[in-house]
């Protein structure tokens, strides 16, 4: 009974799991804007085609996630840029209603 009570907890997290991909590269551009909390990455060997966002210049993390996580996710990238580190990035090359932050991709994963 209790296995079954834990495959029913874990089958919603593995459906909504919405990245379908990952590559990694050397961190080429970091952009934040002032007023705005959305932040931007140019990565290197980051797609350059997807069926659902147009914009593939840069790849957004959502601006709607936690200030806590998006301070995270900013001092990750950071490190990697000033270190020239390779990192990994995980998004979605398919077309989920969730793929994009307006016309870009979204970044689901920074490790």
């Amino acid at each position: 009974m209790k296995n079954i009570l834990l495959l029913l907890l874990l089958f919603p997290l593995a459906a909504n799991a919405r990245y379908t991909a990952n590559f990694s590269g050397e961190v080429k551009a970091v952009l934040t804007y002032p007023g705005n909390t959305i932040i931007l990455i140019r990565v290197e060997g980051m797609p350059d085609s997807h069926p659902k966002c147009t914009l593939t210049d840069y790849m957004a993390i959502d601006p709607a996630i936690s200030s806590e996580s998006r301070q995270l996710i900013m001092s990750r990238l950071l490190l990697a840029y000033s270190t020239k580190e390779k990192i990994n990035i995980g998004y979605d090359k398919e077309s989920h209603k969730d793929s994009c932050v307006g016309s870009r991709m979204r970044v689901h994963r920074v490790g």
